[in-house]
């Protein structure tokens, strides 16, 4: 590790710890290096004040503590010291001196040799430790295998999985050697570790990861679908990390047979497998519902190892484990998956990437249920419609916490989880949640409704899949639905913020942008039941007659309508005057007039209808008392609280329906309001990124429900 002084800011001294210096930073904290009463150097991790301040996240944190210490000694760097309790949460653990395995790699080239057979052994009995104790490490990377004096040391597990529950929908941390279960949100388990050392195993024999560099993105749809590239690995240890890098865990290896497979050199896989209890994973086709991908072992299938060198017949390998001294410490810095899915398909139900594909690739039928005969839009076809989504699940989680020290605060939670929402589509594989929903909502009556939130550049922000991947997502999504009934909210903000207009300076043009949007909606509405919303906007952001251009161009009359007020808190009224200004605009420009007077009247028989998000708009729009340079009044303004619930009784002709769209408990992001310094000074706290689950806020959403919560 290396070693960098103090910055201004930083504590000088930790409970009887005396800081000497940083050895890294990450999501959940900062690692110093310390010095102990008895001079011993030790590692000292100094968690976010954001994070410690919670009681919730402090039991969290005990509770992983303590497990840690149950790996065993004999291959622990012990937790000597933490404090949960305290002003300052912290850890502390024996310091590891070496460089890790990424640094040296990228300072002297690949492992080869006995070098690299030891390295494979030495993680492997790390994992053993690990799993013995019913620890998952969900973060095995190059960057937390640290190359000692005695040996390779594993670093850094078990509390990765404090990160999922303080996070809900971005990434932290390397992606690249991520488990497919853990890319999808399914259930992690011993054998998405086991994933984690092929990847970093191939790193190490390679110099690259398995699933090469990209944005991040790309690296995920890879390694649901591809094959790993093994450049460096040859014979039995090639044929093992092969074997540990199936997509689905139930064929992967246990930590236990690795370390046999590396000390006995069995030429052939142990029949022992993690099986089905470390969670099922994607092995139910290609990821993503992106059609045409290369297929993944289903359950009780063996992964495919075509292209792989067979076994040679009376070849002996032997690597002697303990040549290597592995230790396991809780150390460094922590990252993890920050979003969750909603598990795998059931058996049998067949999902997008599994359907027939006809010409062209493209699904020949619809994969569960068969096409209906004519087009109709759920929320216009009948009256008094039942939304349906499964308990959302940040709130549920805050219930489950807050059940025993504060029961009222957990009551509203679960009301809160209760209301039906847009279930949100905005990583690669999004299988399982689509087949999830769809089926609760077939059981209970209702429609479920889709948020879409993945187009390359939809936000004005760089990276991302490239669009020909995403049309092909987009058409696997459409064709799981198939002929159900569902309403699709197609990529917010994608027709506010347009490459190559003056607020994003992204390469492209509107015409690029409007062209991409109508092949989405066109792939959506192939389907009989789909119902699809553009991005309406905000009212004075960017201006009616701006966004009507935009909706016209994009193809509204394609689609079923538009949706507004989702980055926005204005109150339902509000938000239904600007959506009748605007869907008079584009009846006026669609029939050929010139612009919009502020008046504009139309027929409504021509204007499109559309959808309001009444997530946060309880109390309406804010407008802080004291002066700021920038308000940022869109960011976590205070006070605010959950709107009128999701419904399709609006009492208004041309609005189809109220709908959950934003998500009421999560961060808008930093809010400085043109202040220095990270705090928002309105709460005086520093907010979580945007994104992140924040309880406090969603308490306060609830609390200011408008109507209350019932």
């Amino acid at each position: 590790m290396t070693l960098e002084a103090l910055r201004d800011g930083d504590p000088r001294q930790v409970g009887p710890y005396a800081l000497l210096g940083r050895l890294g930073e990450g999501g959940m904290g900062v690692v110093f290096l310390g010095q102990a009463p008895d001079g011993a150097q030790v590692a000292v991790k100094l968690i976010h004040a954001r994070m410690d301040a919670h009681a919730d996240f402090r039991r969290r944190f005990a509770r992983e503590v303590a497990a840690a210490k149950r790996v065993a000694r004999f291959c622990t760097a012990p937790v000597l010291d933490a404090d949960v309790e305290g002003e300052v949460a912290y850890l502390v653990t024996e310091y590891v001196e070496g460089p890790s395995l990424g640094a040296a790699v990228r300072d002297s080239g690949p492992l080869k040799g006995s070098a690299l057979d030891g390295l494979a052994a030495a993680m492997a009995m790390a994992l053993h430790a690990i799993h013995g104790a019913g620890v998952v490490h969900r973060d095995l990377k190059p960057s937390n295998v640290l190359l000692s004096q005695v040996g390779p040391k594993v670093i850094d597990f078990g509390i990765a999985q404090l990160m999922d529950a303080e996070m809900s929908s971005a990434i932290v941390g390397t992606p690249s050697y991520m488990s497919p279960e853990q890319v999808s949100g399914s259930a992690i388990g011993p054998a998405s570790d086991i994933f984690s050392w092929g990847c970093t195993v191939a790193f190490a024999a390679g110099g690259a990861p398995p699933f090469g560099t990209g944005s991040v993105p790309t690296i995920l749809v890879r390694i649901l679908n591809d094959t790993p590239d093994l450049r460096g690995l040859t014979g039995p240890l090639r044929d093992l990390v092969l074997a540990s890098l199936a997509k689905n865990p139930a064929e992967r290896p246990t930590a236990q047979n690795l370390m046999d497979r590396l000390s006995t050199s069995s030429a052939s896989l142990p029949a022992e497998r993690t099986g089905t209890g470390t969670g099922t994973g994607t092995g139910t086709g290609a990821g993503a519902g992106v059609e045409g991908g290369p297929s993944v072992p289903l359950p009780g299938e063996r992964a495919d190892t075509a292209g792989s060198p067979p076994p040679t017949a009376g070849r002996r390998r032997k690597v002697i484990a303990g040549a290597a001294a592995v230790v396991v410490a809780v150390a460094g810095v922590s990252a993890a998956l920050a979003w969750k899915g909603q598990g795998t398909p059931s058996p049998g139900k067949t999902t997008a990437a599994d359907a027939p594909t006809g010409t062209g690739g493209s699904p020949a039928s619809s994969p569960a249920r068969q096409p209906a005969t004519a087009r109709r839009n759920p929320l216009t076809a009948q009256a008094g419609v039942t939304f349906f989504a499964p308990p959302e699940p940040a709130a549920s989680r805050q219930a489950e916490e807050w059940k025993d020290d504060r029961p009222a605060d957990a009551e509203l939670m679960r009301k809160l989880a209760a209301v039906p929402y847009a279930v949100r589509l905005g990583q690669p594989e999004v299988r399982a949640k689509v087949a999830d929903t769809l089926t609760g909502a077939e059981q209970a009556g209702g429609v479920p409704a889709f948020l879409i939130n993945h187009m390359p550049g939809g936000d004005c922000l760089p990276g991302g899949i490239d669009m020909d991947t995403y049309q092909k997502w987009i058409k696997g999504i459409a064709a799981q639905i198939g002929g159900a009934e569902a309403v699709v909210i197609l990529e917010p903000s994608s027709l506010v913020n347009v490459p190559g207009t003056k607020n994003c300076d992204l390469a492209g043009t509107p015409a690029q942008r409007y062209q991409d949007l109508r092949q989405a909606v066109r792939s959506l509405k192939a389907n009989p039941g789909t119902a699809v919303y553009l991005d309406g906007g905000l009212d004075l952001w960017p201006g009616t007659e701006v966004m009507a251009e935009r909706l016209v161009g994009a193809g509204v009359d394609e689609a079923d309508g538009f949706f507004t007020n989702t980055t926005g808190h204005q109150r339902t009224e509000k938000a239904v005057q600007y959506g009748k200004a605007l869907s008079a605009c584009v009846s006026l420009l669609r029939s050929g007039e010139k612009g919009c007077p502020p008046d504009a009247k139309a027929d409504p028989a021509t204007m499109p209808h559309f959808i309001v998000d009444t997530a946060r708009n309880g109390k309406g729009s804010w407008a802080p008392e004291k002066h700021y340079k920038d308000p940022q009044t869109w960011c976590n303004p205070p006070g605010r609280g959950v709107g009128p619930r999701p419904t399709t009784d609006t009492k208004e002709e041309l609005v189809d329906a109220y709908l959950w769209i934003a998500r009421a408990g999560t961060s808008s992001g930093r809010c400085r309001r043109g202040t220095d310094g990270e705090k928002d000074p309105e709460r005086g706290v520093e907010s979580p990124p945007a994104g992140e689950w924040w309880p406090d806020l969603a308490l306060e959403r609830a609390r200011n429900a408008v109507p209350a919560l019932r």
